[in-house]
């Protein structure tokens, strides 16, 4: 691959489409169809989703259903009713929230393929805290998979096993697609970062710039995300230049308050910028209103006159 002379390097989360909303909204499907199949309150999910989550070390953790201990014990360690019932159907509760809610911003697909039609030969690059595959499921869904050169995030989620049966608590199907690290059709380079390479330690980011050789105080990097603490903090210390997406802190209180009802604040923290900005806040190179702004930064820091 030939060395490029430009790299724009993207958070997703918050960046290129609103994932609170999103993923509040799924979560409250999928807990209110467990609830109704199960009888266990919401209350009772959400307080159990947190101490999962917790373990398992991040919010979207996509085999929840089956680690929430009063759900197996519901169940009484009947695998094949569990997946067939709660699993199933809290599944396609959440997959029909996710067509409604999973969405770009209105300017992400317009201002990308602007990007790519003005800069080909610069490669746009995920960058990412959430699992790779969960990252690429959510970009397939948004539409925006074809244009990243690659993708980098966490490793997958473990798989889980009843602890009295020893099965398996994973639908065959989709027990095949995980082994299988489903691409999702995609050509692009996918890397699987080590859980430490998180977020707003600088070991990710600088992998991107070692696997595109690129030397950050040249000024041919353009890292942009939503959170100052992670995504702001981490590109000024590697010296690239730094976009924030202050759009992306925009968050409804009511989402958010839901938000810390299923998640432990410091899981919900690699996910959304929980503190507001003051003057001890790292400061952007550029600041975006919209995602549409990334034009004019790549413009002004890329490519400056």
């Amino acid at each position: 691959m030939e060395k490029p002379h430009k790299l724009i390097v993207l958070d997703i989360d918050n960046t290129v489409f609103n994932w609170v909303e999103y993923y509040v909204a799924c979560m409250c499907a999928l807990m209110d169809k467990v609830s109704l199949l199960t009888g266990i309150s919401r209350a009772q999910l959400f307080e159990e989703a947190r101490t999962v989550f917790e373990r398992e070390g991040s919010i979207e953790y996509p085999f929840l259903i089956q680690q929430l201990p009063s759900v197996s014990t519901y169940y009484q360690h009947d695998v094949s009713r569990l997946l067939s019932e709660a699993v199933d159907e809290g599944r396609k509760a959440f997959n029909t929230t996710a067509e409604l809610t999973l969405k770009p911003y209105d300017d992400v697909i317009a201002t990308l393929e602007k990007v790519v039609t003005l800069y080909p030969n610069v490669p746009i690059i995920a960058l990412t805290d959430a699992p790779r595959y969960v990252a690429m499921w959510k970009l397939n869904k948004l539409g925006l998979l074809r244009f990243f050169s690659a993708v980098y995030g966490l490793p997958d989620p473990s798989i889980p096993i009843d602890e009295v049966t020893q099965e398996v608590k994973v639908d065959k199907e989709i027990l095949v697609k995980h082994l299988q690290k489903s691409k999702f059709g995609y050509a692009g380079r996918i890397r699987v970062l080590p859980d430490d390479y998180e977020k707003p330690g600088t070991k990710g980011l600088k992998t991107v710039l070692m696997d595109y050789e690129m030397e950050p105080h040249l000024g041919d990097v353009l890292w942009v995300g939503d959170n100052l603490r992670k995504d702001v903090a981490l590109g000024k210390r590697l010296g690239v230049h730094t976009g924030w997406a202050r759009y992306g802190t925009v968050i409804r209180s009511e989402s958010k308050d839901i938000l810390l009802q299923f998640s432990p604040h410091g899981n919900v923290a690699k996910n959304v910028a929980l503190d507001p900005q003051n003057s001890e806040s790292p400061q952007p190179d550029f600041v975006l209103e919209s995602f549409s702004d990334i034009v004019q930064a790549i413009s002004q820091v890329l490519y400056p006159s």
